[in-house]
């Protein structure tokens, strides 16, 4: 999960109702989930030396407060705790992925860089002239796609297939790519739906 900035930050804080200890934790425990694997942060901010809640207690909190599912059964003091089980309540992971532009990231990673057109390099990831911001940028896409994380992916995976097949659909703005819905297109045409083919004739 990529971090959120402090403005969003405190926004998904007043959302959930978060204290600072709980937000915090959240981190930590992305951090320790099978996707990114770094449990030492977590097992070094529960071993430090300093006053704070219990695991127990904060794992209550956040499941009171909806960020992870009631289905999940809390280890009992003594128990062990494996991060790795946890389960996060879709929808919050749903607001994360909007206010973090996680999706929006992964994206830019994927889109093209540079397209020869006539002979001549153009850059396709200039989204400036639609959008002010990074941040804005991955939010429109994000919107775009409904902040649904199976919609991001079949995109993903049609952008590989558009590379792949020099498709020349994706010779075009990342902005503007956003904006239309192009990968719409690509997937019909990797489907062989929606292509007219047109036989001009020259009047002699």
């Amino acid at each position: 999960m990529e971090k959120l900035s402090i403005e969003n930050q405190l926004i998904m804080m007043e959302k959930y109702r978060l204290t600072a200890e709980e937000t915090l934790l959240i981190d930590l425990l992305f951090l320790a989930s099978i996707e990114e694997g770094h449990k030492e942060y977590l097992v070094k901010y529960l071993n430090m030396p300093i006053e704070k809640s219990g695991l127990g207690d904060l794992l209550v909190n956040l499941q009171n407060k909806g960020i992870i599912t009631k289905k999940y059964k809390i280890p009992a003091k003594g128990q062990r705790f494996d991060p790795e089980a946890l389960e996060f309540n879709k929808n919050f992971l749903h607001n994360y992925r909007k206010f973090s532009g996680e999706l929006g990231i992964e994206f830019f990673k994927e889109y093209p860089s540079i397209a020869i057109i006539d002979g001549k390099e153009v850059p396709l990831k200039n989204y400036a002239k639609k959008f002010s911001t990074e941040e804005e940028f991955y939010f429109a896409y994000g919107k775009a796609i409904g902040f649904k994380l199976d919609n991001h992916k079949e995109v993903i995976e049609i952008i590989k297939w558009a590379k792949d097949n020099n498709c020349n659909l994706l010779n075009m703005n990342i902005a503007d790519f956003v904006i239309s819905k192009m990968w719409r297109s690509i997937d019909e045409l990797k489907n062989g739906n929606g292509v007219m083919t047109f036989n001009y004739v020259k009047s002699i």
